[in-house]
Order: C-alpha cells, then structure tokens, then sequence
C-alpha cells in the first residue's frame, strides 16, 4: 500500500502454533467442573463461540471463492453472496472465519460429492470479527466442502471496506455521482464478504458485479462476460484469479473513463472520472515504461493479462496495490501538463513505481502473517527507488532519499519506535506496522 510519506512462491517462514481448535473434536469439556461458558467467549446469542484466538484456526483451508456483489448507489446499500470451496486438514464440528458487519440471511454447507446443500447454523463473535458455521455431523479430513453465505449491508462511509465516493460533491441535500470502491488491506475483504481474511489463506476468486446501465465495473481480471438480469441489472462476471489472498481482492462500480495501451500482450489502462480523463496520458505512459522495467528486471512475466490504474475522487492512501486493479488517490495519479508541477510529476511516478513493484513483492510473493509487513512494503519501496534512478533519473535524487533516511532515524531511536518484524496479535497493532519503520528502514537495509 502507498504510505502516506513526506513528499519526496511463498516466503519460508515456520508455522504459527495456534494451540488447540476448541471444539474441533468431536469430544469438549472434560473437565466436569467446568461448563463451556467459563471456558469460552460468548457469540451475539450468548452461547459458546468455539474458538477464543484472535488468529484463525488452520484446520479448514479455503480453496476458492465465488462472490457476487450487488451494490446500490441510491440506498447506499449492497447485496452479496460467495461460495467458499473449503478443504479439510483436521476432524471438526465447525468452520470459523472472518465477516465484518454483514447481515448474514443464509448459510448453508455441503460435501462438493453432494448434490444437497443444507441450512445450518452460524454463531457471530464480533470482538474478532468471526463467524462459527457449525457442522450437522463431522467434516472429514481431505474432503471438500462448499459454504454458501447471503448477506447484506451499508457501503461504508470511511475509507475502508465496500465504501461510497462521491466525485461531486453536494447537489441540495443529495450528494450526486456516486460511485463504490473497495479498500481490503490489511483486516476489511470480511467487511465485504465473508471470508479466511488473512494473507497466508491464498484462494482463487471468481467475481461478479450486477451493476446499472450508465455504471462499469472493474475487478482485478479481465471481464469475462455482461448478461442482462431480469431485474433490470446487468452483470459482470471476471475471470477466475489466480490464487491471492483476501487483502488483494478489488471492486470498482461508477462512472469511470480510461485511455489504454498493449505492452508485450498486456493491456494497460487507466481510469478517472470523465472530467479528468484529460489528465491520465502521463500516467499511462510511466505505467508501461515501469512495468516493462520490473518484468526485465526480475524475469518474472506479469501474470494477468491486464492491469488498471484507477483514480478515485475519495482515497485516504497515496496507492494501492490490488492485483491487476491498482486505486489511487487522484493527486498520486493525475497529472497535466499545464498546470501541474515537476513536484506533482515526481510524486505521481513515485507512486505508480511502487505500486507496480508490489504487483511482483506482496503480491506474487506474500508475507504469511502482517508481523512480516516489512517485506512486502520494505522490498517494493527498495524496487521504487531503482526503478526511479534507472528510468526518470531527472525526477529522482538520491538526496531525496537521504532525507527520508535521516526522518526514520529519529522516529527509529525514539521509545515508540518497533523493531522490523515483531509479534502482531490485534487489529491496532496490525494497523501500526504500516510506519516508516517498515518502508525507509527496511529499504535502508536492503540498501
């Protein structure tokens, strides 16, 4: 994700010891002095929530979701349902996984070998935004099982989650031109569908957006299909990604122009609001000059076969860096050629430069568990850099750097600085590893 800073394969790492899955046998509370509620959390509906950790369980493993998402730009509402192919490593009674906020109406659970899907009951602790799908009779070891969730809720009015824009501002009372963006790093893909939200639990996802008449949407691959609805809607369905985990996943609906360009096969847009669809050339054109850049450089080949670059009116971030669907603040993004600065051209090259160096580190390759943050932002601040000095030597300075070099210093030595990768076990904490600890000191390491 692109820090707000002063202007200017898989990695290896041992697995996590989660304890116990509570419950997850088919025997509980042995002890006969003890019921279930000393023991346990209790869910929304007072009983027992099966599992009291933070982080989730392993023994069931996601293996493909399949989402459909309705939003409303009228209501500020949306609709959504997703299917989850789960995979079994451990006997158990029970799924647990993450969801946000959503109004779930109907959960149901089967053996991908059955052809009946059955309702069953679900629990809700929102303390760690959790959910427990609680089997009728043990899910076997090696086989697969298909959950089934409908749901409902608000499109958002922070910056996080399934959220609201409005590009126009106020009409009278009405707020015109609405449009609807997602925004998942690090803990928010649950607030828009449930799901296993954390890096290490890499899935394939097949997306699709019903959506009005005068809106696009956009995703994080290419548009497969549009079939009208019978009621009135029209639905996009996206390709099957490649497997990536929850944070990664994108959404886009409104009314959105681009201007593009092939690279080695590669289509590469980017996109605005129409008003300034003018101000994209630059962008474009310093998003294919680096992408050819790092697929030279790390002799990998770009994966999909597109990528946007959108900027959205209302981004609380510089970038970030959705697979195949990068969203940017408008200023990190748009430039013109007769009003904008040099400053303004240095920081939007900057930005795409490490936004794109993500789509390689954090991306292809992911951190297991945020304690590691570093080596997603740490590496894609580094490639950022070499990317600047290599192909815009005139907007770069090594000065530039020094400088931020010398801020991460004094933060660094300060009591409330943190070492590089440390133990993260709540969302608040999560949420602080994205300082300048993790960007400059790393890239100063690797330097």
């Amino acid at each position: 994700m692109g820090w707000i800073r002063p202007p200017g394969l898989e990695f290896d790492t041992p697995a996590l010891n989660y304890g116990t899955p509570i419950l997850s046998s088919l025997n509980c509370c042995h002890n006969k002095n003890h019921t279930m509620e000393d023991t346990y959390p209790l869910a929304t509906n007072g009983k027992p929530f099966p599992w009291a950790h933070f982080r989730l369980p392993e023994f069931v493993v996601p293996n493909h979701y399949d989402i459909v998402l309705q939003p409303n730009l009228t209501t500020m509402r949306f609709t959504g349902s997703v299917q989850i192919t789960v995979e079994v490593l451990q006997v158990t009674m029970h799924v647990i996984l993450h969801s946000s906020k959503l109004n779930i109406t109907k959960v149901t659970l089967a053996s991908l070998s059955s052809s009946q899907s059955k309702p069953v009951d679900f629990l809700e602790y929102p303390m760690n935004d959790q959910i427990a799908i609680i089997a009728p009779e043990a899910l076997l070891v090696g086989v697969k099982y298909n959950i089934s969730i409908e749901y409902s809720s608000n499109l958002s009015d922070t910056y996080s989650g399934f959220y609201k824009i409005s590009p126009s501002g106020f009409t009278g009372r009405l707020r015109i031109d609405w449009l609807a963006a997602t925004q998942f790093e690090p803990l928010s893909a649950r607030a828009a569908f449930p799901c296993f939200d954390e890096p290490a639990f890499k899935a394939n996802f097949q997306v699709r957006i019903n959506r009005e008449d005068q809106h696009i949407a956009l995703s994080n691959m290419p548009k497969k299909s549009t079939n009208l609805l019978a009621n009135g809607l029209f639905q996009d369905e996206f390709f099957v990604s490649l497997k990536m985990s929850t944070y990664l996943v994108a959404v886009i609906v409104g009314n959105f122009k681009c201007i593009s360009k092939k690279t080695n096969g590669i289509l590469v847009s980017v996109y605005a609001v129409p008003q300034n669809l003018g101000q994209t050339e630059y962008a474009l054109n310093t998003a294919v000059k680096l992408l050819e850049f790092y697929q030279n450089y790390f002799n990998i080949t770009y994966p999909f076969d597109k990528i946007d670059l959108v900027a959205l009116p209302d981004f609380q971030a510089a970038g970030m860096e959705n697979w195949g669907l990068i969203t940017f603040r408008e200023t990190a993004l748009l430039y013109d050629n007769n009003t904008s600065s040099a400053i303004d051209k240095k920081r939007v090259t900057t930005v795409i430069a490490h936004e794109l160096a993500h789509q390689w580190f954090g991306n292809l390759v992911t951190m297991k568990w945020w304690n590691d943050l570093w080596l997603n932002e740490g590496f894609a601040t580094f490639m950022e850099n070499l990317a600047m000095k290599i192909i815009f030597p005139d907007l770069y300075t090594d000065d530039i750097f020094l400088n931020l070099q010398f801020k991460t210093m004094e933060k660094d030595s300060m009591n409330s600085s943190h070492p590089v990768t440390l133990p993260v076990n709540s969302s608040a904490e999560i949420e602080q590893m994205f300082d300048i600890v993790s960007y400059i000191k790393v890239t100063s390491n690797i330097l």
